[in-house]
């Protein structure tokens, strides 16, 4: 311990004393750079002033203690450097000092000069009368060269300190550490008595002795405590999600939580003395029975009138005083079984939906290898047909993959700005064939506004919201498409004149491979997907979505998406 609180000490003694002397150091020579800076700046105003009057950079170099100056148009072109041949000089417009460069006032820049094999220069730079930019440029070698000279008196400094801490943290140690193993000593010895009596010459070591001295009274008092901790027990088993049910070898129950009470429908205030008055199911009770007699295990699974599933773990075991009992668990399962069937729901549709395509394909394929189509018309059409489907399973694999990925939160997401309106721009240039085909009219009114989110997600979802859209519109129908910013929300709306949709399945149309009308999506290459894919989308998001169709009059759907970050206006 000693060695340890000595080396400790030490190290920090010295780093203290290293961050302190650079951080002086460096103040130093940002104060010896902001003189530069003013020097430069007043240097910079005379010149300006003497401009007026002679324009020769010569003579305005000499008058500003031989400091290159050199005179530069509006437009970046050198008109004159004291240095340098102006003409041979590349155009400045874009140099920092150029650009920034104002009337009545001096930029400082600090940079590089690739006129003069890469020195370090200061640049100073002000508008004058006559439009042009005047700039001074001084020789300047940075904070780092007027950080070394000062190098060898920091580290003289460390090292005298450092000396110093030596001695006297040798001698803190000593005086920390003597009393601390005497009182190690006396506990060790069980002299308890001399620890009132002793006084060391630190409080911290005297509030410590004062500690040990309340921890034995209190585990002379543990005893008077038991019952508090048998209600922190009994809050904490209160609270649990899961039931937990205690069982006397009489049957009697012992402890019954707030959980065990709800799974089996009895309200908090009944008293519930007996097993019987608890559980009446069979199972249960013969499970508690080999408990309690025979000392076995049981675990199984169990669904109560309300339809409410729960794993039941009842095991043996033993009170205090040695006697036997059993305990209850009770795991709500309900939630993971009905997502287990949802995932059976989604694997029985999926196979169904692949299957279609996969058997046209079959069958066709089998036409053409026994030779049963002959004529070239059928077996263009047939071949036409083939494409069709494999195109369609092509696009309900993809989709299924894209559903999976959102729904197990397996998606590389790349979060980057992106205007909005162009995506959706995409997404109408990429539904054009439909639309030219049904003669759909599309109409826009979008906010050019900057988005921060996954451009691959926010173009899916535009897709599938255009391209239903114009798949399920009448001929000559339109589609509005519109872009709005509405209190911090991204407002899209896609609306439509086309068949609509029946209030009966207004709720039903975001499951997966929900269709209203299978035939009619079957025939233009629908995978009741689309809208399942927005909806997880737009949950990634925070967003909202609303529904509104009317049967035959048109279909509104509008999706809200929160600013991840202040909108950007182009």
């Amino acid at each position: 311990m000693k060695k340890a609180i000595y080396l400790r000490l030490i190290t920090l003694t010295f780093v203290a004393i290293l961050i302190s002397s650079f951080i002086s150091t460096f103040i130093h020579a940002v104060h010896t750079q902001d003189q530069a800076k003013e020097w430069l700046t007043k240097l910079t105003l005379s010149t300006a002033e003497n401009y007026k009057y002679n324009t020769d950079v010569l003579s305005l170099s000499k008058s500003a203690g031989n400091n290159r100056i050199t005179i530069i148009a509006p437009d970046g072109e050198v008109l004159a450097d004291s240095e340098a041949v102006a003409a041979d000089m590349e155009n400045h417009a874009d140099r920092e000092e150029v650009k920034y460069a104002r009337a009545g006032g001096v930029y400082i820049a600090m940079k590089i000069s690739h006129t003069l094999l890469g020195e370090n220069f200061m640049y100073a730079s002000i508008k004058t009368d006559d439009g042009n930019i005047l700039r001074l440029a001084h020789n300047y070698s940075g904070l780092l060269y007027k950080l070394l000279p000062q190098l060898p008196a920091v580290l003289a400094a460390i090292i005298a300190a450092l000396i110093l801490s030596l001695l006297l943290v040798g001698r803190f140690t000593k005086t920390v550490t003597s009393p601390l193993e005497k009182v190690i000593n006396a506990l060790s010895a069980r002299e308890y008595t001399e620890l009132r009596e002793y006084k060391s010459p630190y409080y911290e070591i005297d509030k410590a002795i004062q500690s040990i001295q309340a921890l034995l009274q209190n585990i002379a008092d543990s005893n008077a405590k038991l019952y508090d901790e048998q209600k922190k027990v009994e809050f904490i088993l209160s609270n649990m999600a899961e039931g937990f049910v205690l069982i006397d070898s009489k049957n009697n129950i012992l402890l019954c939580n707030n959980s065990a009470r709800r799974f089996f429908s009895c309200s908090d205030n009944l008293k519930i003395e007996n097993v019987y008055n608890l559980a009446r199911n069979k199972n249960i009770l013969d499970a508690i029975q080999s408990a309690l007699n025979n000392e076995q295990a049981s675990m199984f699974e169990f669904e109560s009138k309300e339809g409410l599933i729960a794993n039941i773990h009842i095991s043996p075991s033993k009170t205090a005083e040695s006697e036997f009992c059993a305990t209850m668990l009770i795991v709500d399962m309900t939630a993971e079984k009905q997502l287990e069937q949802h995932k059976r729901d989604f694997f029985f549709n999926a196979s169904h939906e692949l299957k279609t395509p996969i058997t046209s394909i079959l069958g066709f394929s089998e036409m053409f290898n026994k030779g049963i189509v002959k004529d070239e018309t059928e077996k263009n059409a047939i071949m036409l047909r083939i494409e069709t489907e494999a195109k369609r399973l092509s696009e309900l694999i993809g989709d299924i993959l894209t559903i999976s990925k959102l729904e197990s939160n397996n998606v590389n997401t790349e979060y980057r700005e992106f205007n909005f309106g162009e995506i959706i721009m995409e997404a109408v240039d990429a539904v054009s064939p439909v639309k030219d085909d049904a003669t759909i009219e599309i109409s826009t009114d979008l906010d050019d506004v900057v988005y921060l989110a996954d451009k691959r997600q926010i173009y899916e979802l535009c897709v599938n919201l255009i391209e239903n859209a114009v798949k399920y519109n009448k001929p000559s129908g339109k589609v509005d498409i519109s872009l709005k910013i509405k209190d911090k929300n991204i407002v899209f709306t896609v609306k439509d004149t086309g068949i609509g949709i029946p209030p009966e399945y207004h709720t039903r149309i975001f499951e997966r491979f929900f269709r209203v009308d299978y035939g009619r999506d079957k025939k233009i290459g629908g995978t009741g997907l689309g809208l399942s894919i927005v909806k997880h989308i737009v949950n990634i998001y925070g967003g909202k979505i609303l529904l509104q169709s009317k049967n035959d009059i048109g279909t509104t759907i509008v999706v809200s998406l929160p600013l991840l970050k202040p909108i950007i206006e182009i």
